[in-house]
């Protein structure tokens, strides 16, 4: 999170900071986002940028932070609506995410995050991005809520592999539909997958 620093400073400069940052983050792929291209955007001293946050995945954090904290509030929301059901909470969570992407003008920002998504071993995040930032799923509250009385599963550790493969191909699904021009499609092969999953796909 930033300083208090930075919190102070003008708000034109602020943003003009998070711009900069937001032009970087959308260019390449975030291992080749670049501290140098984001003070040089902003007109500032790379000095300076260590005054306001510790690090560029510090400054994404910050940037993401009500996108996270909204998403987090849709999870708790979907999860008491569907009386836990997990596989409802992901495809609620896809039409979430790309209903707000293509209605909002960073589309670009958004579909370069998704696409920099991440499975990190031994996590559960619906969405880790980068490597320190993390979804809704790694919260133990979140866990409380699932329903796992129809599931096929022994314990927590099942249950983390249940959400790790959810997350595989909702972060799949996500991906084409930024690639896809019909969203429609890529939905369906969501849809698809998903029973896939529930079902299984022995006769």
């Amino acid at each position: 999170m930033p300083t208090e620093t930075f919190m102070k400073l003008p708000e034109e400069k602020k943003n003009k900071i998070l711009q900069a940052a937001k032009e970087e983050f959308t260019r390449v792929p975030f291992e080749q986002t670049s501290i140098k291209n984001i003070v040089e955007g902003a007109e500032i001293a790379r000095g300076s940028f260590y005054q306001y946050f510790t690090s560029k995945e510090d400054l994404l954090q910050y940037m993401m932070k009500d996108d996270i904290d909204n998403l987090d509030n849709f999870i708790r929301e979907k999860l008491q609506e569907s009386k836990g059901d997990i596989f409802e909470a992901y495809l609620a969570i896809y039409d979430y995410i790309t209903k707000k992407a293509w209605k909002d003008k960073d589309l670009q920002f958004y579909k370069r995050l998704i696409e920099n998504a991440k499975v990190v071993e031994d996590e559960s995040s619906i969405l880790r991005i980068p490597k320190d930032i993390k979804g809704p799923f790694h919260k133990e509250e979140f866990i409380r809520l699932i329903d796992t009385s129809n599931l096929q599963i022994q314990n927590e550790e099942d249950l983390h592999i249940v959400i790790q493969m959810l997350y595989l191909i909702t972060r799949k699904a996500l991906v084409n539909n930024f690639k896809y021009q019909s969203t429609e499609k890529a939905r369906k092969e969501y849809l698809k997958m998903i029973d896939y999953l529930k079902n299984g796909v022995l006769k």
